[in-house]
């Protein structure tokens, strides 16, 4: 399933979000290809996060 993430992301056109948990504070993932709205959605989730 993960081996297929990137194509499936691509082809549905889906906006993605992602961080790294157990660490002091998230570490926000992105990649160059992805889009405006999704590097908003992992600052947007890290913020989430830490605002527990």
């Amino acid at each position: 399933m993960w081996k297929y993430f990137k194509s499936d992301t691509f082809f549905a056109q889906g906006e993605t979000a992602g961080i790294v948990m157990g660490v002091k504070a998230p570490v926000i993932l992105t990649s160059r290809s992805d889009s405006d709205i999704s590097k908003l959605n992992s600052i947007a989730l890290g913020v989430l996060v830490t605002s527990k």
